[in-house]
This record gives C-alpha cells, sequence and structure tokens, in this order.
C-alpha cells in the first residue's frame, strides 16, 4: 500500500535532453563569476574539459579545475578541495562524472560555507552530527552516466577509509540548484560502467518501491524508471552509442533519483555501502549483490509490489497468481544481472565469510535508516542470513 500523507522535495531545476550540456555558461554566469571545477581525472585536459573551460570563459567565467576525485570519494580530499575553493574564493561549483565527483561537490560546498570537516556532517550511530549553519555554493551537476541519482537527491556518500567506514550527508543543502543531464555525454561509457551504474538506478527505484514509504507519486517515477532500466540498459551495454538507449537510461536515473531522494533505499544498499567501506568497490554492484537474496527474505511481505516488478521484467507471468509471479523475480533479476554481464558474486567482489559480522556493523551503524525502511522489519541476524545467502546466489 502507497502512503497517502506525504510530502514532496524537487528544488533542483532539471535540462534534460541532447546537447544540454551547452546551457552551462548560460547557467553559470547567472550564479556566479568564479567556478570551482571538480572534474574526474579521466577528463584532465580532455576535449570535454577545455570546451567547458572555454565556453564558462566566453560567458565571463574563470575556473579552476580540480581533478583529485576518486570512486567513492574521501572526506579528507573533500576537505582539502573546500579549503582551496574558499582560498580562491569560488563563487559556484561545478561538476562532471558520475555521482562520485558531484557528491564530493556536495561535500565541498558545505564545508566551504561552514567550516569543519566533511566527516562530521555525515550521519552515523551514536555519534555527534554536525549540522550545517548555511547553504554552501551552488552547484551545477553535470552527470556523464546513468547510475547514482545524485544531480538530484540530497545526499552525499563519503569514505573514510582510514576507518574503514562509508557514511553520507544528509540535508537539503546537499540538493543542487542546477542539473543538466546530456546523454550524449554517456555514450563513451565501457559496458562494464554502464551496467554497475544502470543496476544502482534500477536499485533506487527498486528498494523504494517495495519499502515502507512510498507513495501515489513516487510509484509514478518508481515504475516508470524500473520500466525504462529493463528496456534499454541491456541495449546500452551491447550498444553504447545507441542514443536512444542512453536517453532512457538517462532519464531513469533521474527519475530514480526523485524516488531515492523522497522516499530512500533498504537493505541492499545499507550492505552495498557497507561493503564499499571495506573494500572500495563498485556501489552499483557492491549493492547489486545482495539484491537477489533481499528480494527472497522479503517475499512474505511485499508480494504484490515484487510481482508487478516481476511483470516488467517478465510480462508473460501476468497469466500466473500474484504470488507465482513474486516467486519469479529472484530469477528474473539473475538472468537479467547476467544478460548485462554483473553475473559475479560477493566473493568476486573481494568479501569472505569471516567479514559478514563487520559488514553488517557498518551497515548498522551507518546505514540503520535504509535497512529501517525494509517492508518486512530486518534485525541484525537477518541481515547475516541475508548476506550468507547472497555467496550462494553469487
Amino acid at each position: 500500500m502507497s502512503e497517502m500523507n506525504y510530502q514532496i522535495s524537487l528544488p533542483t531545476r532539471i535540462r534534460f535532453g541532447q546537447n544540454s550540456l551547452s546551457a552551462l555558461p548560460q547557467e553559470a554566469s547567472a550564479l556566479g563569476r568564479r567556478a570551482f571545477l571538480l572534474v574526474d581525472p579521466f577528463l584532465k585536459d580532455s576535449r570535454l574539459e577545455c570546451a567547458v573551460v572555454a565556453g564558462l570563459a566566453a560567458a565571463g567565467v574563470e575556473a579552476r579545475l580540480w581533478h583529485d576525485v576518486v570512486p567513492n570519494p574521501r572526506a579528507a580530499t573533500c576537505d582539502a578541495a573546500a579549503a582551496d575553493a574558499r582560498n580562491w574564493r569560488a563563487e559556484i561549483i561545478i561538476a562532471i562524472w558520475g555521482g562520485s565527483t558531484i557528491d564530493a561537490a556536495k561535500a565541498v560546498s558545505l564545508v566551504a560555507a561552514n567550516g569543519g570537516s566533511a566527516w562530521d556532517f555525515t550521519a552515523r550511530a551514536d555519534v555527534k552530527v554536525l549540522t550545517p549553519a548555511r547553504r554552501g555554493f551552488p552547484i551545477i551537476a553535470v552527470p556523464t552516466n546513468a547510475g547514482t541519482g545524485a544531480e538530484i537527491t540530497p545526499f552525499a556518500v563519503l569514505s573514510n577509509p582510514d576507518l574503514k567506514l562509508k557514511a553520507t550527508i544528509i540535508h537539503p543543502f546537499c540538493y543542487p540548484d542546477v542539473a543538466l543531464i546530456d546523454p550524449d555525454l554517456h555514450v563513451s561509457n565501457p559496458a562494464r560502467l554502464t551496467a554497475s551504474t544502470g543496476v544502482d538506478t534500477f536499485l533506487h527505484a527498486f528498494e523504494g518501491f517495495i519499502g515502507t514509504r512510498p507513495n501515489t507519486w513516487s510509484d509514478l517515477f518508481s515504475i516508470r524508471a524500473m520500466e525504462l532500466v529493463a528496456s534499454n540498459l541491456p541495449v546500452a551495454c551491447a550498444e553504447p552509442a545507441n542514443t536512444d538507449a542512453r536517453t532512457g537510461m538517462a532519464e531513469a536515473c533521474y527519475m530514480a533519483g526523485v524516488t531515492l531522494g523522497n522516499v530512500g533505499v533498504g537493505i541492499p544498499h545499507a550492505l552495498g555501502q557497507a561493503l564499499g567501506a571495506l573494500k572500495d568497490t563498485p556501489h552499483g554492484e557492491s549493492c547489486a549483490a545482495f539484491l537477489v537474496s533481499t528480494v527472497r527474505w522479503t517475499l512474505p511481505e511485499a508480494g504484490e509490489r515484487i510481482a508487478r516488478v516481476a511483470r516488467i521484467f517478465r510480462p508473460d507471468l501476468g497469466r500466473l497468481p500474484e504470488s507465482e509471479q513474486a516467486k519469479a523475480l529472484p530469477g528474473a533479476l539473475a538472468d537479467f544481472f547476467t544478460s548485462i554481464g554483473l553475473s559475479g558474486g560477493l566473493e568476486a567482489l573481494g568479501l569472505t565469510s569471516g567479514e559478514v559480522e563487520p559488514l553488517v556493523a557498518i551497515a548498522l551503524a551507518n546505514y540503520g535508516q535504509d535497512v529501517a525502511c525494509s517492508r518486512r522489519p530486518a534485525a541484525r541476524e537477518d541481515l547475516y542470513a541475508i548476506v550468507r545467502d547472497s555467496f550462494k546466489s553469487g
């Protein structure tokens, strides 16, 4: 059942479609004249980066580049970037690449304006979390893949390698001001990155849809996002230059991001974030590793909604009883993962059976809010069972 009392927040203005990047100089000049650009090191000195800097200069916007961004962005690195942005007297932040770069930009913006350390703003159990007193620099997000939905969410996921932890800044100040979503920027992504980020998009829509907080409004975005992933992700993986598939995935990503930002996710993300903290693994693959087992464990509760998702992947199931449709989803998802080249299990991501306890401990301490969104209430022992079953499902 959907929640009939709910609040919706959509503060980010989206410009969507091919050639949306061309609007960057106009959007940036409306917000400031000194732009601090966080750009993935892969793009350093690239034609794209040079074109962006030249376009900004033509619009009267000076740019300072920062390339020290890695997957699972480090809180300490964000602190260093914030100090540089503040000393340079930046007026706006522009993030170009994937969710890690956009999340880093959010943290840089907050720390530059509020001081302190980015890690101090992350949500963790039994720890005093700093609340930012003021909004940071305006943020323009330019995603180059269809995965995290960070361009439209109030979250910034950070890593602390020294502690082997990941945690998230959760605050409305993290919403970007503008998102330029240009599918043309996605066509050069390799198949594995496309698959990993695309699965993350699906998870945002799915986990919210079967959780405790969906509503009739979020259901529209969740269902459409899952439909777009089912029909477009295999094509995008097999035909990287297929602009129709890339456009479909880009649209699915921000729609699933709307669900993520307003409804939240569940157990696969809680465990996946913990795995990323322990092993620095790709985010989408980390969360996907726990999905099939979580669905099997959840089946007694969210049967109607799980059946609805099963029909997206296998329309032929419509002739079966709803309970049978729901039972078919784990297998359908496993087949879908294989079709896009993500058939590896937890062992392939480096987790050992002896690391189950610390994995679950991190999930509960730093992502308990996600565990709490499960429609079937999950205790520590349930998470142990899901992880153990995930070894068998790989």
